[in-house]
């Protein structure tokens, strides 16, 4: 739009451009208006709706909890967009971090498989930690259920 403008003043058609610009401008004003008219008009008839359908009383405690949930989601939006940039980045670092260390796990899997097919005692270990875990999880369960 800047460019055009630009554009406009060397060729003498820039007082054109910025009446076409207000003309929109003015209907873009208009259409917000109308549409906040519109958006307005239409929660009034569903209040009026569920008032007859439900009571007034509890339709105004619904839409009054409708709009404190409105309330907490743009509070954690505003949480999640205001933090600051050194935040972000360093989230982005530690989730770069992450992905390149599943990548580099996932590359190596067929060298461990190699290993493991060599060296079956290997397997030993990660199966006994397992079971282990396994029979604690069991026994706790066990006992929890019988107080």
């Amino acid at each position: 739009m800047l460019g055009q403008l630009i554009t406009k003043v060397f060729t003498g058609e820039a007082s054109i451009y910025i009446a076409r610009l207000r003309t929109a401008l003015a209907l873009y004003i208009v259409m917000a208006i109308l549409g906040i008219s519109a958006f307005g008009f239409l929660l009034n008839a569903l209040f009026t709706w569920l008032a007859f359908r439900y009571g007034h009383v509890q339709t105004s405690i619904g839409f009054g909890i409708v709009c404190l949930i409105g309330v907490a989601i743009m509070y954690v939006v505003l949480l999640v967009v205001g933090r600051r940039p050194r935040q972000r980045a360093r989230d982005r670092v530690q989730r770069d971090v992450a992905s390149i260390a599943s990548v580099a796990a996932v590359s190596n899997l067929p060298l461990i498989f190699a290993t493991v097919r060599k060296r079956k005692a290997l397997l030993l270990l990660p199966v006994g930690l397992a079971s282990f875990w396994g029979l604690f999880m069991a026994l706790r369960g066990y006992r929890d259920r019988g107080d």
